[in-house]
């Protein structure tokens, strides 16, 4: 197998995935075969220039992308963060789409990369580590103060980790996270959720890239949402001005820590700052209310700022928007939308 056909067909399938569609949808709008279609995602078969540029109109992607591919093996530990039961043609697209991320910043960074400061803690499987006291070591690695974290972007950004909002309703996940072996980790998130829940997500996505191989058990879920409470609500110094049960209060607290409040009465409970009687009166409270789907007191949005620095850099140092785009495997409206709109 042909090393450039291999990787064309690696890429091509990564960007057809990511589009949503099928080989037979794909092939019918280039007015090609599925069969053709198929045999050159699998490196088995290139097909003639024609064709591939009939593909990158169909894909929005620039002219000669494929001709000047040479390499593309995603090799990533990808981890989710499930909304609900996420079909498998919805994951195949998640992948990909982390793929793509990885691509796309290894070429955008690759003069403005931070040194990444996380580093990975396996969890043992004897239970003598929790994932509260790896998001203990995690905080330290990183040189994060007692108390709450202001910008959780940012302080991610700043230690090397890719964070990219994203249209990801349409996949049914919060977020998505992949860190290939000796590469950068990124971490895609929905930007159709709250801030609070971003920062939480942010959090989770944390936790399995540093703690776990593989994604998707019901155990890593639990690990990686208490390793999410315990690196933004540590417990000494959440607990100590604990506002009680009073909701006025507890709305105030959670804005302090920059969580939900539904997950900052849950660290309560977890805690023992809330007994199990208080936990579910405050829990019914919150419903009656409609407080678990609309945040009182929301935060404002944390916005990546890595990307967009990276390409505003480069492009105050003479590169064209159309050469960056093209660098990203995109046209350019897709592109500034993607990295430079709402980013202030």
């Amino acid at each position: 197998m042909n090393d450039d056909t291999a990787a064309k067909g690696a890429l091509l399938a990564a960007l057809r995935l990511s589009r949503g569609l099928t080989q037979q949808e794909l092939a019918a709008a280039a007015e090609t075969s599925q069969a053709s279609v198929s045999k050159a995602e699998g490196g088995k078969d290139d097909l003639d220039p024609v064709r591939w540029s009939a593909i990158e109109r169909c894909l929005a992607v620039p002219t000669g992308t494929f001709m000047r591919t040479q390499s593309f093996a995603p090799e990533s530990r990808i981890f989710h963060r499930k909304l609900r039961s996420t079909p498998q043609y919805a994951l195949k697209r998640l992948r990909a789409e982390v793929d793509l991320a990885h691509l796309r910043s290894s070429a955008l960074l690759s003069t403005r990369k931070p040194e990444l400061r996380v580093s990975r803690h396996p969890i043992p499987h004897d239970g003598f580590v929790t994932p509260g006291e790896i998001a203990d070591d995690v905080r330290q690695e990183l040189g994060v103060a007692e108390g709450p974290i202001g910008n959780l972007t940012g302080l991610l950004e700043d230690s090397g980790v890719v964070v990219i909002r994203s249209h990801l309703e349409a996949m049914q996940v919060d977020a998505i996270a992949g860190w290939p072996d000796g590469g950068t980790p990124v971490i895609l998130l929905n930007d159709h959720v709250s801030s609070e829940r971003q920062r939480f997500t942010m959090a989770h996505e944390l936790g399995h890239a540093v703690m776990h191989d593989v994604s998707a058990s019901a155990l890593q879920e639990s690990q990686a949402d208490a390793f999410a409470s315990a690196f933004l609500m540590p417990a000494e110094s959440f607990a100590a001005k604990w506002p009680g049960r009073d909701i006025d209060a507890l709305v105030t607290y959670k804005s302090t820590w920059g969580v939900s409040l539904a997950a900052a009465i849950r660290r309560g409970r977890d805690l023992g700052l809330l007994s199990e009687s208080d936990y579910t009166k405050l829990s019914i409270h919150m419903s009656a209310t409609g407080a678990h789907r609309r945040e009182l007191d929301p935060m404002k949005s944390e916005s990546p700022r890595l990307m967009t620095d990276a390409i505003e850099s480069a492009m105050a140092q003479g590169a064209t928007l159309q050469a960056l785009a093209e660098r990203a495997l995109m046209l350019e409206e897709e592109f500034v939308s993607t990295y430079l709109e709402n980013h202030a």
